[in-house]
């Protein structure tokens, strides 16, 4: 179970950061969507930061999960998955990744170990491996436990042949847990030597308000079908701390009319689910009751517009 806000600030850990050796850097997690990067992100951290659903494009910004111990702090970089896309929502999510592993101390370029690498997946390899980023990489191959064990090795060399530079080569189940404490000191390996940058108490730089916007998305892209979660957002217009309580008003915008009536389903029956799961998230990651009011706004190919972009953070 994922330990909510209140447990974590309840049960604080000070280190000693006099330490001359102790450690600290930025962690990208790079790679095509659904390869496991927030899954593995919020293993390491030990609560929900970041979203996950089956869906891919669930991640559109960067978001931080940050691990401390008394011997270093990682801050993880949860990216958007790398892909080709028109709209002008997806290009800026590129970008956002590309300029997260510019930015990082380490790069960890994962992919799907359970099908077989794709011509997208071994461009991206290479591209990272052409050595314009000095940065250590670490290919991480995710979903060991969906995949065969004799096509591991395998695929192992197969990495290591595409980019025979990369410091580390580490199979890994994010979902499951499994190697992921040998990733962690694989990386720790090539962290600077560095004071943290984040009180040890923190483990993400979102607002509650942004994580509520995000878990709100979580359940209309578990809930909607076909290209409706891609072409909604949403936007939170009130977020009040009342008693023991919090308020939150949020929108969800659908980018045409004809998605207003289907995201609201019969008899608001749908719409009534998301609200209902999203609270219970909420109330379990906040450690407090929520009230929580969702409507929906249509605004017109919002995904193109780069004001409506600039001023949902995307």
């Amino acid at each position: 179970m994922s330990k909510s806000l209140e447990d974590m600030i309840n049960n604080v850990q000070t280190f000693d950061t006099d330490n001359e050796n102790y450690r600290c850097g930025s962690v990208a997690l790079l790679g095509r969507p659904n390869v496991g990067k927030s899954t593995l992100m919020n293993k390491i951290i030990g609560t929900k930061v970041a979203i996950v659903t089956p869906k891919p494009q669930t991640t559109r910004h960067r978001i931080l999960g940050i691990h401390s111990d008394e011997n270093q702090q990682m801050v993880f970089v949860d990216t958007p998955g790398i892909h080709k896309g028109s709209k002008q929502l997806n290009r800026n999510m590129v970008k956002v990744a590309y300029a997260a592993a510019e930015e990082a101390d380490v790069l960890c370029i994962m992919q799907d170990g359970s099908k077989p690498l794709d011509r997208g997946s071994m461009a991206l390899i290479e591209r990272f491996a052409d050595g314009r980023l000095a940065q250590p990489r670490i290919h991480v191959i995710n979903k060991i436990d969906q995949s065969n064990k004799d096509r591991l090795l395998p695929r192992l060399q197969q990495v290591q042949k595409l980019d025979p530079d990369a410091v580390a080569y580490v199979p890994i189940s994010a979902k499951k847990g499994s190697q992921v404490e040998s990733l962690v000191k694989e990386i720790s390996k090539y962290l600077p030597k560095r004071q943290p940058m984040y009180d040890p108490e923190w483990f993400t730089d979102q607002s509650q308000r942004q994580m509520a916007a995000e878990y709100v998305r979580e359940q209309v892209f578990l809930s909607m079908y076909q290209e409706i979660p891609f072409q909604t957002a949403v936007e939170i217009e009130a977020f009040e701390g009342l008693g023991n309580k919090i308020e939150i008003t949020a929108v969800i915008l659908v980018a045409t009319e004809r998605h207003k009536p289907m995201l609201i389903g019969k008899r608001g029956e749908l719409m009534k689910h998301i609200g209902i799961k999203t609270r219970e998230g909420l109330e379990e990651l906040l450690g407090c009751k929520v009230n929580l009011k969702l409507w929906v706004k249509v605004q017109k190919d919002w995904f193109n517009k780069p004001s409506i972009l600039q001023d949902l953070g995307l």
